[in-house]
């Protein structure tokens, strides 16, 4: 399975080479805190029935939402791999935009780019959706039968309304790599490795500091009571987690070349203007840029706390919702 579905079943005492790889997972993961691994269903929703509010709070609506997206050059959506309500509203959206495009790219985190030829094969109708998964390893990428259930409908939603769709993200092997011996470690510049994956090109001061914070969180709920990060292995797990990041922003900056983009993946690299995000600005700083974070909620009243300025709109998935489905479709 490409990514763990609990957090807390990642993190461990050491600060090893296990728990960067760990950690890096869950963070690219944005999994609920209430994650259990149970199989994937997929759901039902209605998109008149979300909780759609700007950054600042001030409700809007769905259709104000896709209005002001659809001209934006690039969208960048954060979900939580493991709602399947968010995954439901993203289809929606990723139809609607590259609808609205008239074409258009998704880009994603769920493939790396060493799987594009396979994309590229399901693209063209030369392998069908249940050979792509299995080729990709990708059937249980969220939780068991979850690539079928949340990630192939987000595929067909870009392919059936006329986009391509790019396997965004950097193959493990790297992040490995980095994780357990640096950026001194990967290829060299002129290896034909190197266009598999990217190293980021702004620093990240704040998301530095975030990713400590969110390790010592992390750790302090695994049972360690005063939990240390230092530096040196801060900056490590830093290093392996920006290989992801500038990696998805370099391959959706190349894509918006001949098209719109819409970006999806895990909250952590797209809220508050994420790694991800702010790479792909360094790259392309005259497009116009829009985040949607997806937030996995029972209420319909925005948390000024939390959620202010996490996105250009946030997306409360669960608010309001009346409950079409509550087994899988067929």
């Amino acid at each position: 399975m490409k990514m763990k579905l609990s957090l807390m079943k990642m993190i461990r005492n050491s600060m090893g080479f296990t728990l960067f790889l760990a950690c890096s997972l869950a963070l690219s993961a944005c999994v609920s805190p209430t994650a259990v691994e149970k199989p994937a269903v997929r759901v039902v929703v209605r998109q008149d029935n979300a909780c759609v509010f700007l950054s600042d709070g001030t409700p809007t609506t769905w259709g104000a939402m896709v209005d002001a997206l659809m001209h934006c050059d690039a969208v960048f959506i954060g979900e939580t791999h493991d709602d399947a309500y968010g995954h439901a509203l993203e289809a929606q959206l990723v139809g609607e935009l590259i609808t609205a495009w008239h074409g258009g790219a998704l880009s994603i985190e769920m493939l790396e780019r060493d799987e594009q030829k396979l994309t590229d094969q399901w693209l063209a109708g030369e392998i069908d959706s249940r050979q792509f998964a299995e080729q990709t390893k990708s059937e249980s990428w969220a939780g068991k039968n979850s690539w079928v259930e949340w990630y192939q409908p987000v595929l067909d939603a870009a392919k059936l309304n006329g986009g391509v769709v790019i396997a965004a993200n950097a193959p493990r092997k790297y992040v490995r790599m980095v994780s357990k011996e640096g950026m001194n470690s990967l290829p060299p510049v002129n290896s034909e490795e190197r266009a598999l994956f990217d190293t980021p090109s702004v620093q990240h001061l704040e998301y530095r500091e975030d990713l400590r914070a969110v390790i010592v969180e992390m750790r302090q709920e695994d049972g360690q009571p005063t939990p240390v990060v230092s530096d040196e292995d801060l900056d490590r797990f830093l290093a392996s987690q920006l290989i992801w990041d500038a990696t998805m922003a370099r391959s959706a900056a190349n894509a918006r070349e001949k098209f719109h983009v819409v970006h999806m993946a895990g909250c952590f690299h797209i809220d508050r203007s994420g790694a991800t995000v702010a790479e792909f600005r360094a790259l392309r700083p005259s497009d116009t840029v829009a985040t949607v974070s997806l937030v996995a909620s029972d209420s319909c009243e925005f948390d000024i706390h939390k959620d202010k300025s996490r996105a250009t709109f946030v997306v409360y998935t669960k608010s309001g919702h009346q409950y079409d489905s509550a087994s899988p479709s067929n």
